[in-house]
């Protein structure tokens, strides 16, 4: 239980992190069932995006890509897509 009844959600959508994916030409290393993996479930599946979600799907894209983007920076863009919302608990 939260001290005033909330709870922050975190959401990615697969289609959210599609787009950004080909923004950036990332995960042009990976095949569909990869690419697959990576949209649905790691991403769009999930009730609730952790950090440990964001650091998941952040080294699955560079680890399916060719880029000068690391990690950290990785993850930083998949944040800024993430939709955050309060809910009662």
């Amino acid at each position: 239980m939260t001290k005033y009844g909330y709870t922050e959600i975190r959401k990615i959508s697969a289609e959210s992190l599609r787009s950004l994916c080909i923004k950036k030409d990332w995960y042009t290393n990976g095949d569909n069932e990869e690419y697959g993996h990576l949209l649905i479930d790691l991403a769009d599946s999930k009730d609730n995006i952790t950090t440990d979600d964001i650091v998941e799907i952040a080294q699955d894209i560079y680890d399916h890509s060719i880029t000068d983007y690391d990690v950290e920076s990785i993850m930083y863009a998949v944040l800024q897509i993430a939709n955050t919302y309060i809910e009662r608990t």
